[in-house]
């Protein structure tokens, strides 16, 4: 069986972009909201 933390941390981004799509309310906000996404994957080197 794969390590359940992979199973944990997939399931936080899950709810986590659930919720952001529920409050983002126009196109400035999801481009805002996709900048700050790459912003932190560079950050983590992902």
């Amino acid at each position: 069986m794969p390590d359940a933390g992979m199973f944990a941390a997939a399931d936080q981004i899950t709810v986590a972009v659930h919720d952001l799509a529920v409050v983002l309310e126009n196109d400035a906000e999801v481009e805002q909201a996709l900048g700050l996404v790459a912003e932190a994957q560079k950050r983590a080197g992902v």
